[in-house]
C-alpha cells in the first residue's frame, strides 16, 4: 500500500514522514554528528548544544526527523547508538555493573544511567535484582 501524498509549498509530499529540517538545525546536526562519529557515546552537554543552537524545539525536531536519539532530556546520541552500546556491553564478562558499562562505553555516569535504562526498556539489556545487568 502506498504512503499517503499530499502537496506542501508545490511539491507532492508523504504526509508520514517527518517535515524537513530547518538549515540551521541540520547544520548544527551534522556538526554534532562529526563530533559523535569520534565519541559515540560522549553526549553534548547543555553548554555545547546552547553553543549549536540546538534548544528544545530544535533536539525534538531532530528527533522527529530520525537525525538524534533522544536517551532522556538533556542526553543526545546518534540513531542506532543503542545497538552499538549493546553490541559492546555483550563483549563484557556478564552480568556487568554501571561502572563497567560506563568505562567500556568510554562515557560518564551522566550518560551511562540514562543509557542502560534505555537499553533495558527497549529489551536489549536486562536489570537484575542485584542492579547489574546483562545484554538479552
Amino acid at each position: 500500500m502506498a504512503a499517503p501524498l499530499a502537496v506542501r509549498d508545490g511539491r507532492v509530499v508523504d504526509v508520514t514522514a517527518p517535515p524537513p529540517l530547518p538549515a540551521p538545525v541540520a547544520a548544527a546536526v551534522v556538526t554534532l554528528a562529526r563530533e559523535l562519529a569520534a565519541r559515540p557515546f560522549q553526549a553534548p552537554d547543555a553548554t555545547r548544544l546552547a553553543a549549536l543552537g540546538l534548544g528544545r524545539r530544535e533536539l525534538a525536531a531532530a528527533e522527529r526527523a530520525g537525525t538524534l536519539l533522544r536517551v532522556t532530556e538533556g542526553v543526545v546520541l546518534l540513531p542506532g547508538a543503542e545497538e552499538r552500546a549493546a553490541e559492546l556491553l555483550a563483549a563484557l564478562p556478564q552480568p556487568f555493573t554501571l561502572s563497567e558499562a560506563r568505562q567500556a562505553l568510554r562515557t560518564t555516569r551522566r550518560v551511562a544511567v540514562p543509557l542502560l535504562e534505555l537499553l533495558d526498556r527497549r529489551r536489549l539489556t536486562r536489570r537484575l535484582p542485584d542492579d547489574r545487568r546483562a545484554v538479552v
